[in-house]
């Protein structure tokens, strides 16, 4: 299989948001779910994903600011800055109300949207989320920062050797990283325009915005997070967030890194649909 027979069927569509021109991809027919994707990455991410939770849910994928092929305005992109393009893109597509699902940074913007704007948010799945921790508290890991030094490389030089190299950084196979998906990612980040966006979500100063334990009390949706058994979240700062969230439980995928719902959608795909159809008092 390859990312667009995985997204056969599903409608390509670009979205005014706020005056930002954004790729969207939806599927299926039913209440709405809102897929947020991570740092550098791009809606193609979710390929595994869409096709499954289409089944009952009408899921949108998009290309946060400055990602994929949704533009990039001048300026700095903090975690602030993306979060109020999705409330821009909620507010295009017209949806009050939504389920998300984020991955990494997505996953940190989903978090924000739930505790500043909690009327637009029902269920989070958060996978592998940012923000737990300080860019500092995070680098301080030896096998994070060299994780980090490695996958900055494609930022630096778009080859198809880096980003292959940032690819298998972030799963426990690296066989799963396909040509194409290599080749994909190398031609969006060719650009020199698309490559200082990276940069400049790197060197984010996102410090008052980090998801502190304090913070996720804030949290009144039901939240399912997402862990990969080899992923770089340390084990205390995961029980700490599940124990600050008012409403939340956490799932550890064997056999993946950062992107478990890429790596064992067999696992992770029925884990979202039945979170997502639960009634609300579960988690209660």
């Amino acid at each position: 299989m390859t990312l667009w027979t995985e997204l056969l069927g599903a409608e390509v569509r670009w979205v005014d948001a706020g005056g930002v021109r954004t790729r969207t991809v939806t599927q299926g027919d039913g209440p709405p779910v809102l897929l947020l994707h991570g740092r550098g990455g791009h809606l193609e991410t979710w390929s595994r994903t869409l096709p499954a939770l289409s089944r009952r849910r009408r899921v949108i994928a998009a290309d946060l600011i400055g990602h994929g092929l949704t533009a990039a305005p001048p300026g700095e992109y903090s975690v602030d800055r993306l979060l109020g393009h999705v409330v821009d893109l909620l507010d295009a597509l017209r949806l009050p109300r939504v389920d998300l699902v984020g991955q990494s940074l997505g996953g940190w913007v989903a978090a924000l949207l739930a505790i500043t704007r909690p009327e637009r948010v029902d269920r989070l799945v958060l996978v592998e989320p940012a923000g737990l921790q300080s860019e500092q508290e995070r680098l301080d890991d030896p096998r994070v920062r060299a994780a980090y030094e490695r996958g900055g490389r494609a930022f630096a030089e778009a080859s198809g050797d880096n980003v292959r190299t940032r690819l298998t950084g972030l799963l426990a196979d690296p066989d799963l990283v396909t040509d194409e998906l290599v080749e994909v990612r190398r031609r969006l980040y060719a650009p020199d325009a698309a490559r200082a966006v990276h940069q400049s979500v790197r060197r984010a100063d996102n410090s008052c915005w980090l998801l502190t334990p304090e913070q996720l009390t804030n949290v009144a949706s039901p939240v399912l997070l997402v862990h990969g058994e080899s992923g770089h979240l340390p084990t205390t700062v995961l029980r700490a967030a599940v124990a600050a969230l008012p409403r939340a439980r956490l799932r550890t995928v064997p056999g993946a890194r950062q992107w478990p719902h890429y790596e064992r959608p067999d696992l992770v795909n029925p884990e979202i649909e039945k979170f997502l159809e639960e009634n609300d008092d579960i988690l209660a």
